[in-house]
């Protein structure tokens, strides 16, 4: 069982050399490894090849090794030992650990729910007014003379209209006033559009168009990729501060930072799902 020294200072090539005649020697294929560990095939071709730290913050490819060296037969620690002589931030802990896509779901959990509580005190508000104005139109017109007095299915007709007619104002006021973030836009469905990818670092990414597979590999520095899309695009990303989304002309910046396994872009903007 090969275990390599703690103390020996090397590089991510050698570990990932390391990692591959392992395999091989197993007789095993990158993609048996992918579909028994369940590790993305460009994450292990990445560890293997000594790129890892190009396309994934450090805490993450600790996280990768430690499951591929223990899928391998490596004793994990010995492993893990070795990397952390190159990143000696990950022994005290100071290092930007990216979004967790758990954090990023509770997150939007927490928003929609303030979303449905808003517009459950609206509903509320705009049903406590149409009782009060109907009150007060019923009040009115109890006290007209004989002559002046209307039917009282007709006073119910006015206060509806005058509360739908406080309902509109105040969605129309809501609309103006608050303008969601593209960010955190719903998707418009099957409403065609261009979107521009552009590359700030090394990155690894995954692209659906319309639910077809395009890529999945990493993407040079500088580079720009733009698509015509009839639907929406969903995008893994290995650091999506890497990234830039440009949709329509307009930019959108980056999704986030850290590993993010899911973007979806639609015409309205981008949400992480």
């Amino acid at each position: 069982m090969p275990n390599p020294p703690e103390e020996k200072a090397v590089s991510v090539t050698e570990i990932g050399d390391r990692l591959r005649q392992a395999r091989e020697k197993k007789g095993l294929t990158l993609d048996q490894a992918q579909k028994q560990t369940h590790i993305h095939s460009t994450v292990l071709s990445a560890m293997e090849n000594g790129r890892c730290d190009d396309i994934l913050t450090p805490n993450y490819v600790k996280s990768f090794l430690k499951e591929y060296s223990n899928y391998l037969g490596f004793d994990h620690r010995a492993i893990i030992a070795e990397y952390l002589t190159l990143h000696p931030e990950l022994k005290s802990g100071h290092i930007n650990r990216g979004i967790n896509p758990s954090d990023i779901k509770a997150s939007a959990d927490i928003s929609r729910t303030i979303r449905v509580a808003r517009s459950v005190l609206i509903f509320i508000v705009l049903i406590a007014l149409a009782v009060f104005v109907g009150s007060k139109a019923v009040g009115h017109f109890k006290n007209l003379g004989p002559s002046k007095k209307i039917r009282p299915d007709k006073a119910i007709k006015a206060s509806s209209r005058v509360a739908k007619a406080s309902a509109s104002k105040a969605a129309a006021s809501k609309s103006v006033g608050e303008k969601a973030p593209a960010r955190l836009a719903l998707p418009s469905r099957n409403v065609p559009f261009t979107m521009t990818l552009k590359i700030k670092n090394p990155v690894m990414v995954q692209l659906k168009k319309d639910g077809v597979l395009i890529f999945k590999r990493v993407l040079p520095k500088g580079i720009e990729e733009t698509f015509s899309v009839n639907n929406s695009v969903n995008m893994f990303v290995g650091r999506a501060e890497s990234v830039e989304i440009i949709v329509n002309g307009k930019s959108l910046g980056a999704p986030g930072r850290g590993v993010i396994r899911n973007i979806e872009v639609t015409s309205n903007g981008f949400r992480v799902r």
